[in-house]
């Protein structure tokens, strides 16, 4: 149902209810004639709406014309109300507001059809679009599984299923054929089951195809990682074969579970292995620059020991507990620690300075 009209109509059908039990009782600082005022405003706003309804809804054309003249009565009452209050008269404005609200009442009642048709209408286009939009999707899983099929694929269950949905979504159409919504809406809701199925099922056969490559997807990753190996080797050797000891970890993974015949857990390891690849390199770039500060730091260390042994101390220390980190593989503890070691160094460009003659 259309929700603005459902609306109006329920409003219409406690309008007189809700005036008895509100009229009486006045809210704190309004009066009885700003009240009244109030329910002809709202009155005839109502009585303008089911006025266009009629207008846009209602076939019958003689229907229509006796509607019309219901809702011009009203109109006129609602006019006579408006000019009773003007004059002071609230009894008299009191009785012809709930004259209209009566009359009104009585408009909303014969729309019934109407409005229940309207609701009906919406929702026969609705599962019609519905139906249109499901087959169509029948028809691409079906390319899609002949596409597998050609591959070698077992496609017998996403053909079943997608089969199933086809004759659920026929049904559903002669059923709305014969204006049977709910059975509609019922075969329409399976053949969607369906066709998720279908799609899961689509989906693992991917997997499974792909995980028949999932030897050359290997070699492809034992390429990549041998091209980083040789860059790296080039300006950081230690970082280099770090980084070649995880790869070659991640490859003995993979090549046992290829010969156990696990080809989708392989190829699932291989596609967490290129993930990973990225974030592996740029920690041990970041490893590789605590390293080369840990060497500076050493230098300044013994460069400043004859002037400030203690500084000296202080970040030889310092660097020893960085270490330590880095063989826990405590990153955490080695950023901390990098950022007590940089303070360190800022005070050694002092250590060796003469200090001032007073």
């Amino acid at each position: 149902m259309n929700k603005t009209i459902a609306a109006l109509v329920i409003a219409l059908l406690v309008v007189t209810q809700v005036f008895a039990s509100t009229i009486v009782v006045s809210q704190p600082g309004t009066t009885d004639q700003e009240k009244l005022s109030r329910h002809i405003s709202f009155l005839y706003n109502q009585t303008v709406r089911l006025e266009n309804f009629i207008n846009s809804h209602v076939a019958n054309e003689t229907k229509k014309q006796e509607l019309l003249g219901e809702i011009s009565n009203v109109k006129n009452i609602l006019d006579q109300a408006k000019n009773t209050l003007a004059a002071g008269d609230l009894n008299q404005t009191r009785e012809l507001i709930r004259q209209a609200s009566s009359e009104l009442r009585a408009i909303a009642l014969q729309l019934t059809k109407e409005i229940r048709e309207r609701a009906q209408e919406r929702k026969q286009r609705f599962i019609e679009a519905e139906i249109r939009a499901l087959t169509n999707q029948v028809a691409a899983l079906s390319r899609v599984a002949e596409k597998f099929k050609s591959l070698g694929a077992d496609v017998s269950n996403v053909t079943s299923l997608l089969t199933s949905a086809s004759n659920l979504l026929s049904q559903a159409q002669t059923s709305l054929k014969n204006n049977d919504t709910a059975k509609a809406l019922q075969l329409l809701a399976q053949a969607r089951e369906q066709i998720k199925q279908a799609e899961k099922s689509i989906r693992d056969l991917a997997t499974q195809l792909r995980a028949r490559q999932v030897q050359k997807d290997l070699e492809h990753f034992v390429n990549a990682t041998q091209r980083i190996y040789e860059r790296l080797e080039k300006f950081a050797p230690n970082i280099a074969q770090m980084f070649k000891n995880w790869s070659d970890t991640r490859i003995k993974e993979v090549q046992s579970l290829i010969s156990q015949g696990k080809n989708v857990e392989a190829l699932l390891k291989l596609r967490q292995s290129f993930f990973e690849m990225n974030h592996v390199v740029a920690g041990l770039m970041e490893l590789g620059r605590v390293d080369t500060t840990l060497r500076e730091a050493e230098n300044i260390a013994k460069v400043i020991r004859t002037c400030n042994a203690t500084l000296a101390s202080q970040i030889d220390s310092k660097v020893q507990e960085i270490r330590v980190a880095m063989n826990n593989k405590d990153l955490q503890k080695v950023h901390e620690l990098m950022g007590e070691l940089r303070q360190l160094i800022a005070q050694s460009r002092f250590a060796c300075r003469p200090a001032r003659k007073k």
